[in-house]
Parts: C-alpha cells; structure tokens; sequence
C-alpha cells in the first residue's frame, strides 16, 4: 500500500507539471495588457474600439484570434503602447509577442476543424458576378447586379469562408433577379448601325469651376484637378455636357481623346499636394449615369474600364474600347491626382502669395 501511495503522488505531480506550463504565457500575457494596455482599452475607456479586459488565453473564438493578431502587429512595430505611455522591456515584449504567436496557432488548428463535415458555401457576391461575366462573354460590372445583394460577411478578411457565408430566401430571389436581368439584355436586341460623336467644345465643369473655366478658356477644354470622390469633389470627374443622355444600346464603344499631363514638374512643395510626382499622371474612364445622380459626383456604379499613361506637356491623342450600358456616358478621371486641390491652393497661396 504505501508504494501504490507513493505512484499516485508521482502521477499528480507530473500531471500538474504541463498544466502550469500552459497557464503561465496566459497569465503572462493578461499581465501585460493590464500593465500597459489597461489604461486606454479597458471598459471605461475602450480607445479604438478595444477592450481587454476579457482578453485572455486560450483563445476560443475567431474574433479573439483577429484581435491577438492585431495586438501581435502593435506590438512587433512598436506603435502600442503609444510613445508618452509606460514601455514595456524589449523581453516582456518578445514573451507577449511569443505567447499571443502561440496561441493564434493553437487557436486556429481547433477552430478550422469542421468535425469531419463539409461545409458547402454558396459563391460570394463577387464571385457571382465574375461567374456571370464569363457565361455571358461580357463585363457586368457596369450594371451593378450585386448591388441590392445582402453585404457579406468577411472571416479574416476573405469573402469565401463557408461558415460566414449565409444564404437567404431575399438573396435567391436576388440571384434570379440579377440573372434574368441579365438575360433580357443580351436576347432579341437588332444590330445597331455605327455612329459616331465628336465633340470639342463646350466641356461645362460645375460649381465653383464654371466662372473660371468660363473666363479663362470659355470650356474649350475639360480639366481634371484630383482623384474622385474626395471631400470637396471639385474638379474630379470630367463629362461630356452635350453627351450627358449616353448611349442608347449597350455595347462596346471606341473612346478617343486628346490629353495632356500639366505640371507635373511643379515648383512648389510637392509636399502640398501628397502624391508621388515621379509617376506618370494616368487617365482613366469610368461610367455615369445622369439619371443616378449628379454627373460630376460619385456615383454607386463606376466601374474603371480603361486607363492610360498621358505623357507629359505634349498633347496626345490616346485610344479606349470600353463597355457602356444604354444610358451611361464615359466620364473621364485622375485616379492619381491629389486627393483635395484646393486645399493645396490655399496652401500655395499662404505660403508663396
């Protein structure tokens, strides 16, 4: 009897030895957050959106394991804790960094099994509409076909996780909405004669760009000052005034145009306008719809559908085939341009006036 007492103890001993292991990075790690993460992400507090005062190991949920990762991303650039807060040791960073490393591998080999189920997922919004385009031989991004569709839900920032992809009868009824949609695009249309449209004058820009451009150049030319949909929106997006009605059939359609890239090689701070001046400037083309909104504004469907260097201080002409929807006139943009002209104008003018 006493040696069978003796085994029991040998037994328990070696059983609680891995146990503490594995409590000690998760008390480690909740110590380090309430030393130097507590003060600025606890209930009261919660900057950023973060609490931590429920954060702890193992970690059980897929939410957790993305909030460790990004606890992971603070701590390995430095930015958390912030410079004016208490800093932890190069080592207590190392074991947190470590520990949270740990547990997001643990995390994610436990959650990841089904059960030896499969999982069957329906295609993600995206995935339908490129379905969609290679049946049909077309682009259908023009026609926002998705765009009433339910906003999917993500799992890491992937959009074809199974398990977070939810089908719905609204959905279905979507999708044979979308679908016939379609169809009743492409079935008994007539062939349509060529026609062509030249316009060279008369490129009205609205709002605060009219009085100008009136004046200066009475709209012989249509000027693109930033990127779309920026703040102030002025300046933009460039249309057609006398082709705001669109085209009348759906289709494919040759755009050609004159360009010129100016000032690129500005004077000023390239600071002031916070782009890369030692990239080309780029023209794209995107659609617009005057019955959808405002022309020169953003608009839900904008697909780009075609886009081209412009070469510097030399007018030339340059060529796009794009697809438009009956009814869409191309618009014209500076994906690369400044994000708000004019705020850099002001600055220009206190700084050089």
């Amino acid at each position: 009897m006493p040696a069978f007492r003796t085994l029991l103890v040998i037994s328990a001993l070696l059983a609680a030895g891995p146990l503490r292991a594995a409590e000690a990075p998760a008390k480690s790690v909740e110590q380090f957050l309430g030393r130097y993460c507590s003060e600025c992400h606890d209930a009261d507090t919660h900057k950023g959106d973060r609490i931590f005062d429920k954060f702890s190991l193992p970690l059980k949920t897929l939410p957790a394991v993305m909030e460790a990762r990004d606890i992971i991303d603070q701590l390995t650039l430095r930015e958390m804790p912030p410079k004016k807060a208490d800093q932890p040791t190069d080592n207590e960073r190392l074991a947190a960094i470590r520990s949270l490393r740990d547990g997001t591998a643990a995390a994610e080999t436990s959650l990841q099994g089904t059960g030896s189920r499969t999982v069957l997922r329906r295609l993600s919004n995206r995935e339908y509409e490129n379905t969609l385009a290679t049946l049909f031989g077309r682009r259908v991004d023009t026609l926002g076909l998705t765009a009433d569709f339910p906003k999917e839900k993500t799992a890491r920032h992937l959009d074809t996780i199974g398990q977070s992809l939810v089908t719905s009868g609204f959905l279905v009824d979507q999708y044979f909405q979308s679908a016939n949609r379609l169809v009743e695009t492409r079935l008994g249309k007539p062939a349509t004669a060529p026609q062509t449209w030249r316009f060279n004058s008369n490129f009205v820009q609205y709002e605060e760009l009219t009085g100008s451009h009136s004046s200066a150049f009475n709209f012989r030319f249509l000027n693109i000052y930033e990127q779309p949909n920026t703040d102030t929106r002025q300046g933009g997006y460039g249309h057609i005034e006398d082709f705001k009605q669109g085209v009348k059939v759906s289709g494919l359609y040759d755009l050609e145009v004159e360009a010129t890239a100016m000032h690129r090689d500005t004077h000023y701070d390239p600071a002031i306008f916070g782009i890369d001046f030692s990239e080309p400037f780029i023209l794209g083309v995107v659609p617009g719809d005057v019955t959808k909104g405002h022309i020169h504004y953003p608009q839900a469907i904008e697909p780009l559908l075609a886009s081209s260097v412009v070469p510097d201080n030399v007018p030339t002409r340059l060529k796009f085939r794009v697809w438009l929807e009956a009814g869409q006139t191309p618009r014209f943009i500076f994906p690369n341009g400044p994000y708000e002209s004019r705020a850099a104008v002001v600055t220009i003018n206190k700084r050089y006036a």
